[in-house]
């Protein structure tokens, strides 16, 4: 392979030997060149085109999510009052909430003072007003013609109707109704309650945020009626875009994001629609389109332009390289043949290596080195200032400071280190030195290698990352169980709370009982605070920290999330720490992941069992090694135990089979391993080692 190397260029050195075939080959690399520029910058204007465009949809969509989980949370807290209100009507409470026509009932309470809402009324059969929040309501009110009253009359749809917005004579202003049925015990009518809420209320996560010009939200109906509308401008609402494409885009993709016209200025736009699941709504986000590529086309021209005076340069080396290269023509070919020597050694070597002596300016550096630090090896190895400029700050001073520790211990060393190239990317490198000595054993310099190991520590952030979100798909399969979990306690609370409210209300009422009251609604909310803790910390996006760690902390925590986000149903789940083996060294974090999935896995297993059992213990074991182990009762393993290690292999119908895989990678960085086997007795056992670390 050399020597055909070698024969190529040699036959391309004697080609280079006419002054005709050089001006061709240069003129050729000239044009190629500018070829290249010019792609490279349409190309490259393109791309901050497309990446515009994507950045656009993305920030569109993610915007569209938020109105749309505010507005639900917004209309599912009116829901909650309403149906409060329907059940005190049904069972027959609700007579503290009927005054007269003229004179209507004053509600008070925690839904008067909800800050979303405008006002509650109640209206009877008949449609007069006979309760409301809003203090000194005027004169008798009818609203049986009303748009929020009258489709309530005909049938109970048992759902809260979201109206048109509209002007509300017992507010003085306008505003939109979210009204629901009441009907007596035996279910016939017997009124409406209604909630008014300002227009610009449905809109409000954006109140204080910054939007730009052209950003539009809306909360639209789907009888295609606007219910908000917010600009950088103002607010509005009442529009009708039934016949703009905007809602006909909703109606046959209720969850889309695309570039069409809006429904206002006509002009292109991004656009984010989003379903209110369970409300006759949906809200949409949008952004002007040249607003949002007209920094990447003014990137492009700045691009365009760039290229036009790389092509002037490129014409100007190349009349210099063809005057220079006719008067060199005949070193052609040992330039071409070194240029040869130079790229088998930059392919083949993959460390550069370099020396230098202390006190002098003398140093030494590999071509592959060189190339590392894309310098011109011509320069000659750089300076220590020179060297310094390339060092990202974040480095430069535990560089010196190992270059100054190897040096003073005389010892081999190795560090990392990030640099900055001439062309502007990050490189991370590894430099390993050894103290040069001379004869009589006094150090004089150092010598050593210096690694490429940036695609090695890109691979560490993607196993970093599959296991993140490893931890974010476990929390995802406990989300539903955790939300019911935590409303026992808050709803518990607010029991305590509203309990000790009425005896603190009572001026012969026993304070001690009041205090109790509230201290049982403190246990209860620290009970979900809790909870909360304990998942935030499991899916927490950490770097690695090695550090001694409690192993029954990680169990207790692992315990206390299965026993939060999982339907255990009845799985008897123990605890037996040998308190010689009660710290490891290892990152919590990823430590608590592996648990977590093992104990999730054990108990899944040991549903199956009559009496189901799961035992978490921890053992010493030999070479400083601590044994942690996850045992069930269930059925146990079966064929190869080893091969559910696997990736993608699983044994559950709904599960991607890279728990394990990604259990295994977490304990074998840690300098462990793990194994699964069969119990004699019966289920089955995965074990897995760590290095122990005194507590």
């Amino acid at each position: 392979m050399h020597g055909s190397t070698r024969s190529g260029l040699r036959e391309g050195a004697r080609h280079l030997g006419s002054s005709r075939g050089t001006t061709a080959i240069i003129a050729l690399a000239a044009l190629l060149l500018a070829a290249f520029v010019w792609a490279a910058a349409l190309y490259q204007s393109d791309f901050e085109r497309r990446t515009a465009e994507r950045g656009a949809m993305a920030q569109v969509t993610f915007r569209a999510i938020m109105l749309q989980q505010y507005v639900t949370r917004t209309l599912d807290a009116a829901n909650i009052a309403t149906l409060h209100v329907a059940e005190i009507e049904e069972d027959g409470r609700g007579a503290a909430l009927r005054g007269s026509a003229g004179r209507p009932a004053r509600i008070s309470g925690p839904i008067a003072r909800n800050p979303s809402f405008l006002g509650l009324s109640v209206a009877d059969a008949r449609g007069e007003i006979v309760a409301t929040t809003v203090p000194g309501a005027g004169p008798a009110i009818n609203v049986r013609g009303h748009p929020a009253f009258m489709p309530h009359v005909a049938r109970d749809t048992d759902s809260l109707f979201v109206s048109k917005p509209g002007f509300s004579r017992i507010l003085g202003r306008n505003s939109v109704w979210l009204s629901r049925r009441l009907n007596r015990s035996d279910g016939a009518f017997d009124g409406v309650v209604a909630i008014n809420m300002d227009p610009a209320q449905l809109t409000g996560i954006y109140d204080q945020a910054a939007i730009s010009t052209s950003d539009v939200a809306s909360v639209v109906g789907l009888d295609g009626i606007i219910r908000s509308r917010r600009t950088r401008n103002g607010i509005s609402s009442g529009e009708d875009i039934s016949k703009s494409r905007a809602f006909a885009v909703e109606a046959q993709s209720p969850n889309t994001t695309y570039l069409g016209p809006g429904a206002f200025d006509g002009q292109p736009r991004y656009v984010s629609e989003r379903h209110i699941a369970g409300y006759p709504l949906f809200v949409s986000y949008s952004v002007r389109q040249d607003e949002v590529l007209e920094p990447a086309r003014h990137r492009g021209r700045l691009f365009l332009l760039a290229a036009g005076l790389v092509t002037l340069l490129d014409a100007l080396l190349a009349v210099i390289l063809i005057v220079v290269l006719r008067r060199r023509e005949q070193r052609a070919s040992v330039l071409a043949a070194a240029k040869a020597q130079l790229e088998e050694a930059q392919r083949v070597g993959q460390i550069g290596d370099w020396a230098f002596r202390l006190n002098s300016t003398e140093a030494r550096w590999s071509p592959e080195l060189f190339r590392l630090y894309e310098r011109d090896p011509q320069l000659g190895a750089p300076s220590a200032q020179d060297f310094e400029q390339w060092l990202h700050p974040a480095s430069a001073k535990a560089h010196w400071d190992a270059v100054a520790r190897t040096l003073e211990t005389g010892e081999a060393g190795s560090w990392e280190v990030m640099v900055r190239l001439p062309s502007g990317g990050l490189r991370n490198h590894l430099i390993s030195a050894v103290p040069t000595r001379d004869e009589q054993g006094r150090i004089t310099g150092l010598h050593g290698t210096t690694q490429d190991v940036t695609e090695r520590k890109k691979l560490e952030s993607l196993q970093a990352e599959v296991a993140h979100l490893g931890r974010v798909e476990a929390m995802n399969a406990m989300a539903a169980t955790l939300a019911h979990e935590l409303n026992q306690p808050l709803t518990a609370a607010s029991n305590y709370l509203f309990g000790s409210r009425r005896m603190l209300l009572k001026p012969d009422a026993p304070r001690a009982d009041a205090i109790g009251g509230l201290e049982a609604a403190r246990e209860q909310i620290g009970l979900a605070a809790e909870i909360i803790r304990r998942a935030r910390a499991m899916v927490a996006k950490e770097p690695t920290k090695m550090a001694p760690v409690s192993i029954a902390e990680i169990v207790d925590d692992a315990i206390t999330l299965l026993a939060a986000g999982e339907k255990l149903g009845g799985i008897q789940l123990r605890r037996a720490l040998s308190p010689e083996a009660s710290c490891v060294l290892a990152d919590r974090i990823q430590v608590q992941q592996v648990v977590m999935n093992l104990a999730r896995n054990a108990c899944e297993a040991a549903a199956e069992a009559i009496h189901p059992q799961v035992t978490i213990a921890s053992n010493r074991a030999e070479d400083g090694f601590v044994c942690i182990s996850i045992e069930d009762n269930g059925p146990g393993f079966p064929g190869d135990a080893d091969q559910l290690f696997s990736p993608f292999v699983t044994g559950k119908s709904d599960g991607l089979g890279l728990g394990l895989s990604i259990s295994r990678t977490i304990i074998e960085a840690h300098g462990g391993r793990i194994w699964a086997e069969n119990r004699s007795e019966g289920g089955g056992r995965v074990s897995f080692t760590l290095p122990f670390a005194a507590p």
